[in-house]
């Protein structure tokens, strides 16, 4: 009976501490018919981002890979700390109707550059502002 107990603490410990990296949403400006862009497109940017900024994937995200992400035409809409027990939680996700990309990483895509003003800003044309 103790083997079992001692067992299920393991087990439990072990996915407890297993979701401790960061978490961040990125809102899709783009929306080429009226539709998110692909993983596969979001990734790719992701990648782009990490690479020009020099952020590691584990902390984080700093004012440089927001402004790339925002460039590449991904508003950043919140991020969470990792943590056991919940971590703390830099960012309140937001009420909102649309699903957020989360971040992880995947092979790179072919990038698609915004070409027209962003919803949230008329005035940029999906450039950094």
């Amino acid at each position: 009976m103790k083997r079992i107990i001692i067992t299920a603490a393991v087990l439990l410990g072990t996915v407890l501490t297993a979701q401790a990296g960061p978490m961040a949403s990125y809102h899709d400006l783009i929306r080429p018919h009226g539709h998110p862009r692909s993983d596969a497109i979001h990734q790719a940017d992701l990648d782009f981002c990490y690479q020009q900024t020099g952020q590691s994937r584990y902390s984080l995200d700093g004012p440089a890979f927001k402004k790339c992400m925002l460039s590449r035409g991904y508003r950043f809409e919140w991020q969470r700390a990792g943590g056991s027990g919940g971590g703390s939680s830099a960012f309140d996700p937001p009420a909102s109707p649309d699903v957020p990309m989360t971040v992880a990483p995947v092979p790179d895509a072919p990038y698609v550059a915004p070409t027209a003003p962003t919803p949230d800003n008329p005035n940029c044309g999906g450039g950094l502002c």
